[in-house]
């Protein structure tokens, strides 16, 4: 179950104003929480939501930088973590589509309203723009082991956000440095679908992303 939960305070009204409960209460007494859902946004949750989302282990998907351009809020990420909950990273639409800035944003916002640094640690948050998001669409094998899908990237560690690339950090420089545009090798299935930073397959991506935009403009 793949599902849009609190993202806006009105949301949560209506929902109490139908049923009398949160969204998330709503779920869980229809007993759709657990690790086969993913309760995507969660932004304004009371503390039982929390609560609820955590001792069910429910995946949390969390999309900062929708949030920060909707001016949603900032989700209670440390609060489901410290609950129980998995929390993994989406970008939900075509504004930015950087999964590094998803798992950067989800810090800095922690830092903002607790007043302190490394809420989240960098390999936390690493997992949570990979293997976690992949467990939560029901994955069950991941990383480079056997029977494990083969989609991966490689990483330009010569761009100037990697200059001083350390491998023995190398979590803390790629959430915290790096963007979508050091990605020089994409790998689905297997198949190499990016090689030395240019798709393989597509042709005029930037002209025919233009002609889909102002179709439906």
């Amino acid at each position: 179950v793949h599902i849009h939960v609190s993202e806006q305070p009105a949301e949560n009204q209506a929902c109490r104003d139908a049923t009398g409960r949160t969204p998330t209460q709503l779920l869980n007494d229809a007993q759709l929480l657990g690790s086969f859902t993913t309760a995507v946004h969660a932004t304004h949750l009371q503390s039982a939501d929390i609560s609820l989302l955590g001792q069910s282990k429910t995946f949390a998907c969390f999309c900062p930088t929708t949030e920060r351009d909707l001016a949603d809020g900032i989700g209670p990420s440390e609060n489901l973590v410290s609950a129980g909950s998995p929390l993994c990273l989406g970008t939900d639409s075509h504004a930015v589509i950087d999964m590094f800035e998803e798992a950067r944003a989800v810090e800095m916002n922690q830092r903002l309203i607790t007043n302190k640094r490394g809420v989240h640690r960098s390999s936390d948050l690493l997992s949570a723009a990979t293997i976690n998001g992949a467990s939560s669409l029901g994955s069950k094998k991941h990383g480079f082991v056997a029977g494990a899908p083969a989609d991966f990237v490689c990483i330009a560690k010569n761009s100037v956000r990697l200059a001083s690339f350390d491998p023995d950090n190398g979590a803390a420089h790629l959430v915290h440095s790096a963007t979508s545009s050091d990605v020089s090798d994409v790998w689905v299935g297997g198949e190499q679908i990016v090689s030395n930073f240019r798709h393989k397959t597509l042709t005029n991506i930037n002209e025919s992303l233009r002609s889909a935009i102002e179709a439906v403009l």
